[in-house]
């Protein structure tokens, strides 16, 4: 009977650990490479990300620009949370190559108007303000709005992006962006996802260009951190880049 009672105390130990490890991350975890999905931070946490990106021109591995993100979350309410970026970049076309540097703040906030399955589609908005390193380069801000509809472990998840840096003359700089993209959850701690986006881009007086990508993205979470990996292709020729992206997720 010792040996029983025994036993089934250290199966129900080891499936209590199985489960804490399965258990999803808290915070705000990302599948998709593009995409923000209907999340915000809880009221009260704090996360660190850290965003690594690899844009890679189809011309040259060599011109690839590699940008480093280092982001503070933190959920104001249920509904509402506020974070700030650090962005660091390196590398770029070989003629006017730079070294790693800092290169922007960014200041962003986002919004949920329910909990999640409340609205026919759940919707949140999103901004952002940049304010580069080069103090005399002008600022920058977006705008998204993120919609949402679950299907049991399927989701379908888009946002509609709009992007201006307040410059002039040829500083002036516009960007319209449409991401679709669907995610599908194996696991409470393992999804799969695919996106295709276009993003519609003008500068000064340069003519306007519409890129279109496509890609797949997988993540994984536990109670502790959460991890996203993806990359996204060019399918026309305004689509001059590949990219390469993943960010890590840590409650503190």
């Amino acid at each position: 009977m010792r040996m029983r009672i025994k036993i089934g105390l250290n199966l129900s130990a080891v499936a209590l650990a199985a489960l804490a490890v399965a258990l999803p991350a808290r915070a705000d975890r990302r599948t998709l490479i593009r995409a923000y999905e209907y999340q915000t931070q809880p009221q009260g946490n704090l996360e660190f990300e850290l965003w690594n990106e690899i844009e890679t021109p189809k011309s040259s591995f060599a011109d690839s620009l590699i940008t480093h993100k280092l982001e503070l979350e933190y959920g104001l309410t249920d509904r509402w949370d506020v974070a700030l970026y650090h962005v660091f970049q390196q590398g770029g076309p070989a003629a006017s190559s730079e070294p790693f540097h800092f290169d922007s703040w960014r200041l962003e906030t986002r919004y949920r108007f329910a909990e999640k399955g409340v609205l026919p589609v759940d919707l949140m908005l999103y901004f952002e303000v940049e304010r580069p390193a080069k103090l005399g380069d002008p600022f920058a801000i977006e705008q998204k709005i993120i919609l949402e509809k679950s299907f049991g472990p399927l989701a379908v998840v888009s946002n509609l992006v709009a992007e201006q840096r307040l410059g002039t003359g040829e500083n002036w700089k516009y960007e319209l962006e449409i991401d679709l993209g669907l995610r599908y959850e194996l696991a409470p701690a393992f999804r799969i996802a695919g996106e295709v986006w276009g993003i519609r881009e003008k500068e000064g007086a340069a003519e306007a260009e519409t890129a279109l990508y496509a890609g797949p993205s997988v993540s994984f979470a536990t109670k502790k951190f959460w991890l996203q990996v993806g990359a996204g292709f060019g399918l026309n020729d305004d689509a001059k880049r590949v990219q390469f992206r993943s960010v890590l997720g840590l409650n503190l």
